[in-house]
């Protein structure tokens, strides 16, 4: 037969375990907010590349075109300096990879206190 005292011990335990459940709750709460904030920091980090990409692949499509048609005119109408033009043109785009600027777009991602505007 319990008594006083331990039922006053089985509701100390019960209280106890009550508020590591809670304490439990409460940390896998604030993990899945960090888990969302993560993943918000890395779709973001990821559009921002996509945007980034995609304006500068642009540019270079549309030099690339340019550069070649220009080459296709000059090799049609026998144009030797243009044709080295183009060629020296198209040569010096393919030298500089737009993901040069990737050490420093690393280095401000890895800065917490960097404000990043996307």
């Amino acid at each position: 037969m319990a008594t006083t005292a331990d039922a006053a011990k089985y509701l100390m335990e019960i209280i106890d375990i009550a508020k590591r459940i809670d304490a439990s709750l409460t940390e896998r709460a604030r993990i899945a907010t960090d888990r969302d904030k993560e993943v918000a920091r890395i779709n973001a980090a990821s559009q921002g590349l996509r945007d980034y990409l995609d304006r500068v692949f642009g540019e270079r499509r549309e030099l690339h075109q340019s550069f070649f048609a220009r080459l296709d005119r000059a090799i049609e109408g026998s144009d030797p300096d243009t044709v080295q033009a183009c060629v020296a043109g198209i040569v010096e785009v393919m030298k500089h990879s737009p993901l040069n600027d990737i050490v420093e777009l690393r280095s401000v991602w890895a800065d917490p206190r960097a404000v990043i505007e996307i």
